[in-house]
This record gives C-alpha cells, sequence and structure tokens, in this order.
C-alpha cells in the first residue's frame, strides 16, 4: 500500500515513534505529513510514544547572529560546525533571515530576543514560531525567561515567559508575566533586594529558571535566584558555599540537575545537584593545568559532562574542554574552510546549549505561525 492511501490515524501512529530529529526533515513530504507535525494533538502523543534517546540530545551555539548545530570532537583541531543554520525567517522580509541577539532553552523551544528588539519562541524542530507583541516596549536591558507549569486537567504543559525590565538608578526590578492561554502579560511585582548583571544567563531546570545574582546591599554577595512558575514567585537560594570575588557560570544536565561552575586563584571547580538538592562536586582542576582567568570570563557559556567529567566552555569564538589532570584543549569555531567566527558582541554571542528536538507547542490549540508584529 503507498503511503499516501493510508489512514491518517495510522500514518500519525507510525510517525509518533519517530525521533523527533528524524521528523523534522519530514516536513516538507506532503501537506499532509506537514499539518500532521504541526498539530497539538500529533505532539502530545509523539511526546507519549516517541523513544527518548540520549544521543538525540545536541549541543546548538549562537555564531553570528544565527542558531547553529555543533559536533565537538576531541581529536579534531577545530570544532564543527554545520554549514547551515537552524532557518529562521523573517516574516517582515522575503529574503532575510532573523538576527538573533540571544536564546534561551527549554524544553525544546528557544526563547530569541532579536537584534531590533523582537521576542519569539520557536522550536527549531517542528518549525512553529510565535512572535510576542510587548505590553509596552522590549529593551535591551530586559531579562527573559521560558517555564512551564503542568495543568491538572488537562495533563498538560502550560508555557510563560518572564520579563524583568531593569531599571539601574534606583534599583528596580518590575517583572511580568506573558501567558499563552490568554496572549497577554501581566505585572506581578517588583524587587529591589538583588541585581542581575547582564553577562548573567538563565538557565531552565525542570520548568523553573535559575540565575547567579548579587545581593543589592553591602557586602553584595552572589547568591541563587530561582523564579517558579507555578507560584509566580522569585525565591533566594544560597550557594553551596561563599565565592568571593569568583567567576561564576551556571549551566543544567538535562534539563534535570543545576550545574555551577567557579575560578578563583587558578582553581575551578564544577558542581552539580543531587537528587536530594544537595551539590557534589564533578570537577575540580588546579593550575597545574593552565587554568587562567584570561581563558575564561563571566559571559561565557558551559556545559557539562556528568559521565566522562568534561567541562566544555565557550568564549567568544574559542571552546576550552577541560578534564581532571589533564592540560586544557582549545578549539577554534570554525565552519567549513573558516578558521574562527566573528562576533559582533562578545557578551551576546558566546552561547553554548544542549538542544533536545522535541514537537513542543506553546499552546495546546496553536497551529499556526503568527505574524510579526512592529515595535
Amino acid at each position: 500500500m503507498e503511503w499516501r492511501k493510508l489512514p491518517t490515524d495510522l500514518v500519525e501512529e507510525i510517525l509518533s515513534r519517530i525521533p523527533a530529529i528524524t521528523l523534522a526533515r519530514f516536513r516538507s513530504t506532503s501537506k499532509q505529513w506537514s499539518a500532521i507535525l504541526k498539530s497539538s494533538s500529533f505532539a502530545k502523543m509523539h511526546t507519549a510514544k516517541a523513544p527518548k534517546r540520549e544521543d538525540e540530545s545536541l549541543n546548538i551555539m549562537l555564531i553570528d547572529s544565527k542558531v547553529f548545530q555543533v559536533r565537538i570532537s576531541l581529536d579534531a583541531p577545530y570544532v564543527k560546525v554545520a554549514d547551515n543554520p537552524f532557518y529562521l525567517k523573517d516574516p517582515r522580509s522575503n529574503s532575510s533571515q532573523v538576527g538573533v541577539l540571544n536564546v534561551f532553552h527549554c524544553d525544546g523551544l528557544l526563547l530569541c530576543t532579536t537584534k531590533d528588539k523582537r521576542l519569539m519562541v520557536w522550536n527549531p524542530c517542528s518549525g512553529e514560531t510565535t512572535w510576542i507583541k510587548p505590553r509596552d516596549i522590549y529593551r535591551e536591558s530586559d531579562y527573559y525567561a521560558l517555564g512551564y507549569t503542568y495543568d491538572s486537567k488537562s495533563s498538560c504543559k502550560q508555557y510563560k515567559i518572564l520579563r524583568v525590565d531593569r531599571q539601574d538608578v534606583p534599583l528596580i526590578n518590575e517583572y511580568e508575566i506573558y501567558d499563552f492561554t490568554s496572549n497577554t502579560w501581566r505585572i506581578i511585582g517588583v524587587a529591589t533586594d538583588w541585581f542581575l548583571a547582564l553577562y548573567r544567563r538563565g538557565i531552565s531546570v525542570q520548568g523553573n529558571t535559575y540565575w547567579v545574582a548579587t545581593q543589592a546591599w553591602s557586602p553584595h554577595n552572589d547568591f541563587l535566584l530561582s523564579f517558579d512558575f507555578s507560584a509566580e514567585k522569585f525565591q533566594s537560594l544560597s550557594l553551596p558555599h561563599p565565592f568571593p570575588d569568583s567567576i561564576l557560570a551556571l549551566s543544567e544536565v538535562r534539563e534535570e540537575k543545576l550545574c555551577l561552575l567557579s575560578l578563583k586563584d587558578e582553581e575551578l571547580q564544577v558542581l552539580v545537584t543531587t537528587s536530594t538538592g544537595s551539590w557534589s562536586q564533578l570537577l575540580d582542576v588546579t593550575a597545574k593545568y593552565v587554568i587562567t582567568s584570561s581563558l575564561f570570563s563571566k559571559a561565557m557559556s558551559f556545559l557539562a559532562d556528568t559521565q566522562s567529567k568534561v567541562v566544555r566552555c565557550l568564549n567568544s569564538n574559542v571552546l576550552y574542554t577541560v578534564q581532571e589532570n589533564k592540560n586544557i584543549q582549545t578549539n577554534r569555531l570554525g565552519r567549513g574552510k573558516r578558521e574562527s567566527i566573528k562576533h559582533d558582541n562578545f557578551e551576546c554571542s558566546s552561547v553554548l546549549l544542549n538542544y533536545v528536538p522535541s514537537l513542543t507547542q506553546t499552546q495546546q490549540d496553536h497551529t499556526r505561525k503568527r505574524k510579526s508584529p512592529s515595535t
């Protein structure tokens, strides 16, 4: 029997058992398959039935305002960057891609800020894009995070966007929530007791977001700040131990564990949360293996492999691979014959993330792309 003659429910049953990264190639197969892959009912079926493969996780980088898939090899002198980026067409132009300024990952979705101050949620696997209209205007100093809560009635995830509108003098952090069920922003509150530096990146773990923040009052100690999307509240958490004058950065392990990197006095430590909420040491490397602050910065991104105990730190266009009892390995980013990638903005371009392909949708009944709003 030809596949075109198969009943739709049988096609859905077959496709629901195929990994998401493979399904992404089928979007152009036919209009029928494209409609299936965009439907919310199929996305829910796929989440329940598709095989969970550890090797399906990808690494992505934000390079030259575009999102690329990367393959990291310890044996090669350069990191292999895919020849073509994930294509994100600008709806306001027939010939250009969207210039991405920063990116935040949660549950297979990318929350992107653009170079022209727009905000959108993008699923590179399904191709779904949702442009978010601001309540007033977006600002370069804003912080954004994507998270979710569980709807007990539908047994589905309900996605929300957090926006923190930061003002430095006087210190005011006004925060609001965008709810995809109502497509509106709601002002939640104001916080004046903490400060987020521009280089601090939020990390999503199990639907909530975490940052390393700084106390607004003296002695301005760093602490762990979290936002609970169910309660829509911030919470202050203690770091595993004081880190005065250290370089601190956050990452995650499979969106299930929080990972913390610190560098002080040429000693690098990496800690990972445990199932009980405590911290365990993953890596401890001393100056013997040429660790200096010049290799790292507070704006860097990093990923940790808890199995092999390898940490990879992205600083500008250089990737550093750190292992215990081994010298640091340096890889320059390259695409094709290019030996390096030039960045327009250092702090906003050095982004390295894990990405788990999925057919996740921001709304259960959302099946069409929206038009980009004017700003």
